[in-house]
C-alpha cells in the first residue's frame, strides 16, 4: 500500500486533535492545565529546565489521554455491550493516565515552590 503524502499525515494527526478536543471532556481539561502552567512559566520566569519539564510532562498527560481514548473507542467497537474484561482494559487504560497527571502534579509541586519565595 502506498504511503501517503506528507501533508495528508498531517491533516491526518491535526483531525484527531480537533477530534478529540471537541468530544473529550478530560482532554479539554488537561488542555486548559496545560495552558494554566504555561501562563504560570512565564508569570514566574521559570527557568529553561524547570520549564520544558513541565511541559514535556503536560504533553505526556495528553498524549497518554489520545491513548486511552483509542483504546476505549476500540474496546466499544469490539464488544458495545458490557463486558467485564473490557471493563477492565479500559479501567487500566484510564489508570495510565491517572498514574501520569499525578507525577505532573509531583513535578508541579516539587518545581513551582522555589519559584513562589
Amino acid at each position: 500500500m502506498k504511503k501517503p503524502p506528507i501533508h495528508r499525515s498531517f491533516g491526518n494527526a491535526l483531525k484527531g486533535i480537533f477530534w478529540i478536543l471537541r468530544n473529550e471532556r478530560n482532554f479539554q481539561i488537561e488542555l486548559l492545565a496545560l495552558l494554566a502552567n504555561v501562563v504560570l512559566i512565564f508569570y514566574f520566569k521559570v527557568n529553561g529546565m524547570d520549564a520544558a519539564i513541565i511541559i514535556i510532562v503536560c504533553f505526556a498527560v495528553l498524549s497518554l489521554e489520545m491513548l486511552n481514548t483509542c483504546v476505549e473507542k476500540i474496546c466499544d467497537l469490539i464488544q458495545p455491550d458490557f463486558d467485564s474484561r473490557i471493563k477492565v482494559i479500559k479501567d487500566v487504560a484510564a489508570g495510565s493516565v491517572f498514574i501520569m497527571v499525578i507525577a505532573a502534579v509531583i513535578i508541579g509541586l516539587l518545581i513551582y515552590p522555589k519559584y513562589l519565595y
